[in-house]
C-alpha cells in the first residue's frame, strides 16, 4: 500500500526561516538532528546538510542530482529517493556524481546511485571497525585510497558495483548484490566473506582467495588460483580453463561454459539496467540452500532496488517568504511498503 502524505503545513512547522529566492521542483534535503528537522533546498542542499550534520544524524535527499560532499567523516545515515526511476510511485533517482572519500566513519548509506568513485581512506589494521553500508544503490566504482596503505571493509546489500577494487580491503561482505572486480593493481581478490545470493565476477588472471560465497554466482575468467574457498550451492560460469571449484569438498555447486546456460540476458557487461534474471530452468532445477533460487533474487530478502522508507517525491518551493519571515514548501512523501 503506498500512503502519499501533503506536508505544507508540517514543513511551516518547523520554521523554515529567511529564505528569500527559492523556486518550484528543487532539489531537497532534510537533516534529522535528535528532534530537530531542518531542510535545505537546490543543487547544494546535501552540501549544506552534511555540514550542519554530526554522528549519528539522517539526512534524506529527493530525487535530482546533487552537489558531491567530497569528503565523509561522519557516521551519518544518508537516503536518497532510490537508485531506478520508479514508475510505480513516478519517482526519479537521487544522484551524486563525482568522486566521495569515506574517511575513518561508518555511514549507512541507502538508495542513491553514485555516478563518480567511492574511495575508501582507513590507515592501519586498528581501524577494522569502521564499515561503511552500502544498500540498494547503483555505484559505478569502489576503491581503496592507497595501495598497501589501506584496509577497509564494507557491506553492501542490493546493490549493483560495476567496478570494485578489493586490493588491501579485507572483510568486504555482500548481500544480494552485483559486483564486478576490475580495475585494480593486486594480484590476489582475498579475505572476502559472508557472500549471499549475489553475482560475482572476477576479471583475468587474478587469484580468488578467502572467499566464502553461499546461493551465490560466480563468473571466472582464467584466475590463476582458488585458494581457500569455500563454495555452498553456487553455480560457476567457467569461461576459462581453471575449474571455479577445483578442489572443493562440497558437491552442492554447479558449472557451466556459458552466460547464456544460466541468465536470459546477462552477457557478462554489469550494467544498472540489466534485470540479471535467471532461466526458468535454472530457477526450478538448481536451488540454494534455503530452497530458493540462486543469485540475487533468492534468500528471505530478494533483491529490489525500492527504498523502504519515506522518500521525498515531489518539493515545491514558493517564490518569496512571508513576512513574518517563513517560506511556504509543498513537499509530497511518499511510504512504499515492499
Amino acid at each position: 500500500m503506498r500512503r502519499v502524505l501533503s506536508a505544507t503545513l508540517l514543513v511551516l512547522l518547523l520554521n523554515v526561516v529567511g529564505m528569500t529566492n527559492a523556486f518550484a521542483q528543487t532539489q531537497v534535503a532534510t537533516l534529522q538532528h535528535n528532534d530537530t528537522i531542518s531542510m535545505y533546498y537546490g543543487q547544494n542542499a546535501l552540501v549544506e546538510a552534511y555540514t550542519a550534520s554530526a554522528d549519528g544524524d539522517v539526512i534524506t535527499l529527493s530525487s535530482g542530482t546533487f552537489t558531491t560532499t567530497g569528503d565523509i567523516m561522519k557516521s551519518i545515515i544518508l537516503r536518497g529517493a532510490g537508485c531506478v526511476a520508479d514508475t510505480a510511485t513516478n519517482t526519479l533517482p537521487t544522484i551524486i556524481p563525482g568522486t566521495i572519500k569515506l574517511q575513518h566513519c561508518s555511514p549507512t548509506i541507502e538508495g542513491i546511485v553514485f555516478s563518480g568513485t567511492i574511495v575508501c581512506y582507513i590507515y592501519g589494521n586498528s581501524n577494522m571497525s569502521y564499515k561503511p553500508t552500502f544498500i540498494k544503490c547503483s555505484i559505478n566504482e569502489i576503491r581503496p585510497f592507497a595501495y598497501g596503505q589501506c584496509n577497509r571493509s564494507c557491506q553492501c546489500t542490493d546493490c549493483i558495483v560495476k567496478n570494485f577494487d578489493f586490493a588491501y580491503m579485507v572483510g568486504a561482505e555482500f548481500i544480494n548484490s552485483v559486483v564486478y572486480f576490475s580495475n585494480y593493481v593486486h594480484d590476489d581478490i582475498y579475505n572476502l566473506t559472508s557472500v549471499y545470493n549475489s553475482l560475482l565476477v572476477f576479471p583475468d588472471g587474478k587469484n580468488i582467495k578467502n572467499l566464502i560465497a553461499y546461493n551465490s554466482i560466480i563468473v571466472s575468467n582464467n584466475q590463476n588460483v582458488v585458494d581457500n574457498c569455500t563454495f555452498n550451492n553456487c553455480i560457476g560460469i567457467k569461461l576459462g580453463d581453471t575449474s571455479i571449484f577445483e578442489g572443493q569438498a562440497n558437491a552442492s555447486n554447479m558449472e557451466v561454459n556459458n552466460y547464456s546456460d544460466v541468465f536470459e540476458t546477462f552477457n557478462g557487461t554489469v550494467s544498472f539496467d540489466e534485470n540479471y534474471n535467471l532461466k526458468n530452468d535454472i530457477i526450478d532445477t538448481f536451488l540454494g540452500n534455503d530452497g530458493t533460487q540462486v543469485g540475487i533474487y533468492g534468500g528471505m530478502m530478494p533483491y529490489n532496488p525500492r527504498p523502504t522508507y519515506m522518500k521525498i517525491k515531489r518539493c515545491n518551493v514558493a517564490s518569496r517568504s512571508t513576512i513574518d519571515g517563513k517560506l511556504s514548501v509543498d513537499i509530497e512523501i511518499i511510504n512504499e511498503d515492499n
